[in-house]
């Protein structure tokens, strides 16, 4: 039988010290859809989790061309831990603005946080 590089008490450990590396907090909002009484829907963010521990910073910029102009919008990496429930479609609210999650990467091994790319609305 092999020996396990990591145990279970040396992620636990591990995934508490990657939190104390959390110097922001966020509120994370959920879209949600209320029937209007008339056979439409109002569309709302409503928060599901308020004061996440969290780190934002910047992760490069994300070019596009449009009308003859070249854009250059900056992209945002947030660090959450990895018990964090987040979705794609998901917004973050951030003392420096509000955010709009493009991805998740919530499939790794060993996993110690949860970290998603983000765009400034």
């Amino acid at each position: 039988m092999v020996d396990k590089l990591l145990q279970s008490s040396d992620l636990t450990y591990m995934r508490s010290e990657a939190k104390t590396a959390m110097p922001d907090t966020v509120n994370i909002q959920r879209l949600s859809q209320t029937a209007d009484g008339q056979g439409g829907f109002t569309i709302e963010w409503s928060i599901v989790y308020q004061n996440i521990p969290a780190r934002l910073s910047a992760a490069g910029s994300t070019e596009s061309l449009t009308a003859g102009r070249q854009n250059s919008e900056p992209d945002f990496m947030l660090t959450v831990a990895s018990d964090q429930s987040i979705e794609e479609t998901d917004r973050v609210v951030h003392e420096s603005g509000t955010y709009e999650v493009q991805s998740v990467d919530n499939g790794t091994s060993w996993q110690l946080t949860t970290r998603c790319q983000m765009r400034r609305l």
